[in-house]
């Protein structure tokens, strides 16, 4: 491990160049970004994985002319982490909108919790299937590809080379609309069957006015929704899965991207 006190000033102003690269990535990276885990907690990991990085790093250029130019490095670094942490958080946005529109269809808007996340309320579905997400992130070994990507991103971009372009805003785009795509993906099951469901309830509703629609459909749609629930769950789990295996070619694009 490199001992920072011999260090001159130059490889002391490089130090702080990859803390802050990797301190966006783990402050906005599923699992290590959490809101419920603790900011020492952030900050030791970031200062560790910047002390283990940094001794294998290929020597760069520190430009020490004015302060602008190197507090102008300092923001392109803290950029490149945030970017490349908001890839994963972009995959976890798809199943918190699969359990909001799946709780909203069940009847269950009402019955919210708070997120430690978010620091809002939230549909108790959407909460069980982003804890069944993280779970299998874990599994997966997905976080590392978020160690790997701070190695990669140095493969990619030497501080001072990112370029920001209409390719990297369009890609953030593109990944930010594939939300609501894989939200409804991912919940298509239990949507449309509760889709189907109400259109019969309507159709009774019509044929039977003396029927009380309300008091049978609520119970019903509860019943109907925990029922598709747990026969679909293997098959979310499985589209999870899929979904979480394209998250490092989705890493290897935006390195790629911000390379220009």
């Amino acid at each position: 491990m490199a001992n920072l006190l011999s260090y001159d000033a130059s490889g002391l102003l490089g130090f702080i160049l990859v803390l802050v690269r990797v301190s966006g990535i783990v402050g906005t990276a599923p699992i290590f970004g959490d809101a419920n885990i603790p900011t020492q907690v952030k900050v030791v990991l970031a200062l560790i994985f910047a002390l283990i990085l940094h001794p294998f790093l290929p020597p760069f250029q520190i430009p020490l002319q004015d302060v602008a130019s190197y507090l102008l490095l300092v923001a392109g670094e803290l950029l490149i982490g945030l970017v490349l942490g908001m890839v994963g958080q972009i995959l976890f946005a798809a199943v918190r909108v699969a359990g909001d529109i799946s709780g909203f269809q069940m009847g269950l808007s009402m019955a919210n919790v708070v997120d430690p996340q978010s620091q809002q309320q939230v549909s108790i579905i959407s909460e069980m299937e982003y804890v069944i997400a993280a779970l299998l992130f874990l599994a997966m070994d997905a976080h590392h590809i978020i160690i790997q990507a701070m190695v990669r991103s140095y493969d990619f971009l030497t501080p001072g080379n990112v370029a920001l372009g209409n390719d990297l805003t369009q890609q953030i785009i593109t990944l930010s609309a594939g939300v609501f795509v894989l939200g409804f993906q991912l919940g298509a099951p239990l949507i449309v069957s509760l889709f189907i469901a109400n259109i019969i309830m309507g159709f009774m509703a019509r044929a039977v006015p003396q029927m009380n629609i309300f008091v049978v459909g609520f119970p019903f749609s509860i019943l109907l929704g925990l029922l598709m629930l747990a026969i679909g769950m293997p098959f979310f789990v499985q589209a999870v899965r899929m979904m979480f295996e394209m998250f490092d070619n989705q890493v290897m694009q935006v390195l790629e991207l911000l390379r220009g």
